[in-house]
Order: C-alpha cells, then structure tokens, then sequence
C-alpha cells in the first residue's frame, strides 16, 4: 500500500494525528478508494444509520501505511483460509493482512446482539485438528498469512481433535504459526492429563472478546503448558517436610458491591517444573516434590468427548463438527 494515501483522502470531517501532525486517524464523508493487494477498498464515508458505528473510517501507522479500514459496504477479502465478507480489516505495516472482522456493527437500544446475529454467516473450516461449521467474529493471521486465532461468535460452541481428546471449545483457540493448536477455551469443565496428574480445566472468567490468549495451552508437541481451574485443588509436599495447599480463590467483585467472584488457580509447567500463579515463588520440581489433587468438579466435568459409537451419538452435530 502506498504510503502517500492519507495525503490525497477526500472529505476529512475530523483527524487525530501523530505528534508530527501527520494523520493518525479520521473520519471521511466523501468516497476514496484504497488500493491494496487484496483488492480497491472502500473506507466509510456515507451517513450514521441504525446498525452503522460512528468511529473512525482508516487510521494509519506513523509511517503512512494504512492500519485500519472500516469499510463502507461488506466486502470480500481474500485470506489464506478462503473469500470472507468483511466490513473491518485491519493490516500489518507491512501491508499483509491481520485481522478481518466479517461484521462491525453498532449495539444499542435500537440494535441488539440478536439483530447482528441474524446477519452472522457460518463458514466452514477444515484444520488437521478438525473441520466444522461455525459463525465468527473474526480472523487474526500471523504477517505471513497463517492464522493466528479464531474467535467465535458468541455462544458457539466447536469440536477440536487435541492430544489428549476431542475437546469442546467456547469463545475460539490460538495457533502456533506452523498452524499446530496453541491455546483453547474449553465450552465447559474438563479433566485433562498433566505431569502432576488429572486435572480440571475450564475459566469461567474468560472475558470472549478474543481468542488469541485462551486458558488452556499446549505445547508445540500437543502437551498441556498451562491450564485454569476453579475446582482442582493441588496439595504440595516437599522433602523438607512442609506443606502448602493451591486453589482458586473468592475476591469481591471490583464493580458490584456485596458480589464476589471466583479467580481460578493458574497452572503452568517447563520441563520438569510447575509453577502455580506465575509466581517466581511457587515453581516446584515435579522430579522431587509430591503432588496430591483434589477435584471438587461439578456433573458437567469429564474427559472431553467420549466417541466409541458414532451411529448413536448427536454430540458432533450439536456442536457443528462435520
């Protein structure tokens, strides 16, 4: 993309700019087309309607390659994944494609979450982890065009294949750029295998605004890095004898008085060592030290999907795994 663009943008109605005085970002209202390789693009420039946010129509890096375009009419993108209709796209200062969002509508009184649903497509994906049917919310690649993550539309649920078991996944999963499954967001409470033993996995906490950082990461080789739970509870014991119990723990909400919330354990493991919290204080030696775990999980805690008869389970199905 050139870097000479927002010299030429027509209909500036406002700009924020960079301490240089050059545009960061504005707003238009009058028509330019943005050339880029993956086609003339159109920054919004018509007039507010019921479902169309006021916000910015392209905004810029400092050096004058476009950042961002929220678009004037859905348009169709080209990705590494195949065509998508697009109304937000956003790039790499290298002109690449980094995230695409298939709708951007604007929420309110007037428009609701249900209303922008009904414009949702499914698309169809096909991973060497799994292949299913899915709305999103959007797309995120890595510079050289592999994705990055996925983020499901609100209350989807998939089925990925992992290394321990076809798991049910909420809110969307991360990959490594080699497209080897990084982290997921289990749909609810699971059992998965560690180095310490069995443990529950599942952040009720987990914010969906996007999936490039989920509570459930593996390793480059499918092994179990770092996990949330709420119900496992891990006694310590170390040689010198001494003792030490880590589980979730109850806070006061920071915003509703009278309300507390649920914080889950944190579990993280390097080689032969787990660390619980991210605390530099509280990394032990599986190698040396005893581990004993208690899983207070609920009716919904299992291994993931239990597949041994196809013919009799809907299970795939409901979850859109093809």
């Amino acid at each position: 993309m050139l870097e000479n663009i927002r010299e030429n943008l027509l209909g500036i109605v406002s700009a924020f700019c960079f301490e240089s005085g050059r545009i960061k970002e504005c707003i238009l209202c009058e028509k330019n087309v943005i050339k880029t390789e993956y086609g003339d693009l159109i920054p919004k420039y018509g007039e507010d309607e019921v479902r169309k946010k006021y916000c910015q129509s392209i905004s810029f890096y400092e050096s004058g390659r476009v950042k961002s375009i929220s678009l004037e009419t859905s348009t169709l993108i080209k990705t590494t994944l195949g065509t998508f209709p697009t109304e937000l796209v956003t790039f790499y200062e290298s002109g690449s494609l980094k995230r695409i969002f298939p709708l951007n509508g604007k929420l309110s009184g007037y428009w609701s979450q249900e209303d922008e649903e009904k414009l949702c497509d499914e698309f169809q994906f096909h991973f060497p982890f799994g292949s299913f049917k899915t709305k999103i919310i959007g797309l995120y690649f890595y510079e050289s065009g592999n994705l990055k993550s996925m983020t499901l539309w609100p209350g989807e649920t998939i089925i990925l294949r992992t290394a321990q078991s076809l798991l049910p996944v909420r809110i969307g999963f991360s990959l490594y750029e080699n497209g080897k499954l990084k982290s997921v967001e289990p749909a609810y409470e699971i059992t998965v295998p560690t180095l310490i033993g069995e443990l529950t996995a599942y952040n009720e906490n987990a914010l969906g605004i996007n999936a490039d950082c989920n509570s459930l990461i593996f390793t480059e080789n499918g092994n179990i890095q770092t996990l949330c739970t709420s119900s496992s509870k891990v006694a310590i014991f170390e040689k010198d004898g001494s003792f030490e119990t880590m589980k979730a723990i109850v806070k006061p909400d920071p915003y509703e008085e009278g309300v507390v919330s649920l914080v889950p354990l944190e579990i993280s493991f390097e080689g032969h060592y787990v660390k619980f919290n991210s605390d530099k204080k509280r990394i032990y030696d599986i190698n040396t030290t005893r581990f004993t775990i208690i899983n207070d999980s609920g009716t919904n805690s299992g291994s993931g999907l239990s597949c041994t008869d196809c013919s009799s389970c809907s299970l795939c199905k409901k979850s859109n795994y093809i």
